[in-house]
């Protein structure tokens, strides 16, 4: 299969729209069409020279060799939903690389950003004269080369758009690409998976994804997070267990953090720049009585997150049972755990709410792989954890709403420093 096919199955009465057979094709029949571009109606020719030798411009100019051999234009890279037509593609003298993307403020351009700026800066490197482009030059190439000018002079999105500008002035990346380059500033020109925004930018997209196809699809696996249980060379100290049967359900770098709400102010959402919060039935609860299909909010009452739960009276008497020393020991744990539980809740001089933790999906959250929404259950003992919603916002006691949530309640955990994730627990 040559570069910009792609494979359709065919379905009974559907009939593509354009590089189809007029003959009825086999029943199921697999058939390859060819994604060209032969309408290139962009407007005239336009582009601008955003500093030398880097050229920012429309779906016009790039497939106007004339124009491309005038100025030099050796590397074209194409950020659009087609391909350039086969001239232009195939044409021996060009380098060209094609980035299939849609200008929606939801389209995930920033994991290409690192590629793209590798990709021009060899390019001038070389002295090949580079053009990006999209349909227009407006929105989807201009967020492009905005990324490499700010990697290139580590500028803020403000700066390198004023800069883009001043040479090209109707440039506009549309408000989820703006958000996608703030970020990318603050990953320090990378890409960080570690970075808690980051992580929240990409739960938002599968999130999208999760709502379109009732669950969670192939290419958003990453957003799942190993089981911290799971034996690891360098275990991290800092975790989060079942309080009844111990077991690890999160180390401390899968939680996701939040301000918590001043008080005396209604509840707001929680936003963090990549997207709407989406709604939340304020009538939802979390009880033991409730089905997973409607449990979709913080717990209230008897699971009252701010509460220091009392010693579990199964481990009590399991210790005793096993002689002074064990006992002793599994005393001494437990005080461990708490003392940390209280002293990390008074150390909230930042701000940070604690009252529900939020993390990462994790690989022992089966449910979460096949539902939109339902309860977390121990995996090792089987007792209700906390509730994860991929489709709507989910309310924190502190008043601030998260989309999608992914909550474990503290009275049903307990944080140890002491107890490490250095054994398997099935």
């Amino acid at each position: 299969m040559h570069e910009g096919e792609i494979v359709i199955k065919k379905v009974q009465g559907h009939v593509p729209k354009s590089g189809a057979p007029r003959e009825k094709p086999a029943k199921d029949a697999t058939i390859t069409y060819r994604l060209t571009r032969d309408d290139i109606s962009g407007g005239p020719v336009n582009l601008d020279e955003i500093e030398p030798g880097l050229w920012l411009g429309n779906v016009t100019a790039a497939a106007d060799l004339p124009t491309l051999e005038k100025l030099a234009i050796r590397t074209v890279l194409t950020i659009d939903s087609c391909p350039l037509p086969a001239h232009v593609t195939e044409n021996p003298s060009l380098r060209v690389k094609y980035i299939q993307a849609s200008d929606v403020p939801r389209e995930d351009l920033i994991k290409h950003f690192e590629d793209t700026n590798n990709f021009i800066r060899e390019s001038l490197e070389e002295e090949r004269n580079v053009l990006v482009h999209c349909y227009f030059g407006v929105s989807r190439s201009a967020t492009i080369v905005i990324a490499y000018i700010m990697n290139k002079y580590k500028l803020s999105y403000d700066a390198a758009l004023q800069r883009v500008k001043s040479k090209r002035r109707f440039v506009m990346p549309n408000p989820g690409f703006i958000n996608q380059l703030k970020l990318f500033s603050i990953m320090n020109y990378r890409i960080d998976p570690q970075n808690e925004k980051y992580k929240l930018f990409r739960l938002k997209l599968a999130a999208d994804n999760v709502r379109k196809a009732k669950r969670l699809p192939v290419n958003c696996m990453d957003v799942v997070k190993p089981d911290p249980a799971v034996t690891q060379e360098t275990p991290e100290p800092i975790v989060y267990r079942c309080r009844k049967c111990r077991r690890v359900i999160a180390t401390k770098s899968n939680l996701l953090t939040h301000k918590q709400k001043p008080p005396g102010q209604s509840p707001a959402k929680l936003h963090n720049s990549f997207g709407d919060v989406a709604g939340l039935n304020d009538d939802e609860s979390d009880n033991e009585q409730q089905s997973p299909q409607e449990d979709g909010s913080a717990p209230t009452g008897s699971e009252d997150a701010t509460a220091v739960p009392a010693a579990d009276t199964t481990e009590a008497k399991i210790s005793s049972k096993e002689g002074p020393s064990m006992c002793y020991v599994t005393e001494q744990m437990r005080r461990s755990s708490i003392t940390s539980d209280l002293s990390q809740r008074s150390s909230e001089k930042d701000g940070v709410c604690s009252k529900i933790y939020f993390t990462e999906p994790l690989a022992w959250m089966t449910d979460i792989f096949h539902n939109t929404q339902g309860r977390l259950y121990c995996p090792k003992c089987t007792v209700k954890l906390g509730s994860f919603n991929w489709v709507m916002a989910t309310k924190c006691p502190c008043g601030a709403e998260i989309y999608p949530a992914f909550y474990l309640v503290p009275s049903k955990t307990e944080y140890s420093t002491v107890v490490q994730n250095v054994q398997v627990t099935v």
